[in-house]
């Protein structure tokens, strides 16, 4: 009456580059590991737009006054570039944004499994501290912060 079943996932082999006892753990890590460096693409991409739509706009405003004779056209052509750079910086933010939360969730996730324990030892063991320091020295992540940077 008071039994319920839980499918419990066997646990298999890893990659012996990586020092978990768990499959699960290092699919749910090389997950993270993906969309961290996704993310961190995405936002220097960011980076990269907010200089090129700053370039724009000074010359925008410049132009006129350092070209006099026919700066107001090429002051309208860079308006006209400045508003698709606009665009294209608003769909690199997006996706920035996106990525983060995913990256979020991803570092919580697994924040989780390291505070509940992923190993089977019934003793005293330090897999998680070793796997935090792996991790530390390997990809210059801290997991332990509340936030990524």
């Amino acid at each position: 009456m008071g039994i319920h079943y839980q499918f419990i996932f066997p646990k298999t082999s890893v990659p012996l580059n990586l020092p978990v006892p768990s499959a699960r753990i290092a699919q749910l890590f090389y997950e993270f590991l993906r969309r961290y460096y996704e993310w961190k693409s995405a936002k220097i991409q960011e980076m990269i737009g907010m200089f090129i739509l700053l370039a724009i706009g000074a010359g925008i405003v410049s132009i006129p006054w350092v070209i006099p004779n026919i700066g107001m056209v090429l002051s309208l052509g860079l308006l006209a570039l400045f508003y698709f750079a606009a665009k294209h910086y608003l769909r690199v933010n997006e996706r920035a944004c996106h990525l983060y939360v995913n990256v979020h969730i991803l570092h919580h996730h697994l924040i989780g499994k390291l505070e509940v324990g992923f190993c089977d030892h019934r003793e005293p063991c330090h897999c998680v501290e070793e796997f935090l320091y792996y991790v530390s020295k390997n990809y210059k992540i801290d997991l332990n912060k509340s936030f990524l940077t």
